[in-house]
């Protein structure tokens, strides 16, 4: 019943939020400028994982309700993805206006920083949902694993 219920609040986030993003080509322009980072201190290029998408677009209109690493039932952020005993990390933020905003802001954290240059990480999703009815608008989610 719980998992019946998540697909069903899941389906409606996802149907809530018009997604500019897509249309604006933003996951692109953020794993570009990623590897951009990446390849400033000789890391390997991250590839963007279909299932890891997804889920980062699951947890970026997640945190347009609940601005966390938890999922609005509480659970971890992780349980968005199958796991398999892999090296996983989440960046989220709100509020920046362009794909160079939020990297710019990322690198500029030192948390944040770490996963976006773990060298373990090889795969990555990136969410970005922008909902003009909310506090922050723009809303962006990483998802990265090893």
């Amino acid at each position: 019943m719980k998992k019946l219920f998540m697909s069903v609040m899941t389906v409606l986030i996802l149907l809530t939020y018009a997604n500019i993003c897509a249309a604006e080509n933003y996951v692109e322009e953020v794993l570009y400028l990623v590897n951009v980072e990446r390849a400033k201190v000789g890391v390997a290029p991250l590839r963007l994982a279909e299932d890891l998408n997804y889920a980062a677009d699951i947890r970026a209109r997640e945190i347009v309700e609940y601005f966390s690493h938890d999922r609005p039932d509480g659970s971890d952020c992780f349980t968005v993805i199958e796991r398999k005993g892999r090296t996983h990390g989440e960046n989220i933020a709100a509020g920046q206006d362009t794909p160079e905003d939020v990297v710019d802001s990322w690198m500029n954290s030192e948390g944040h920083r770490e996963n976006i240059l773990d060298p373990r990480f090889k795969e990555i999703g990136i969410g970005c949902v922008y909902s003009e009815d909310s506090r922050y608008d723009y809303y962006w989610v990483q998802l990265f694993r090893g």
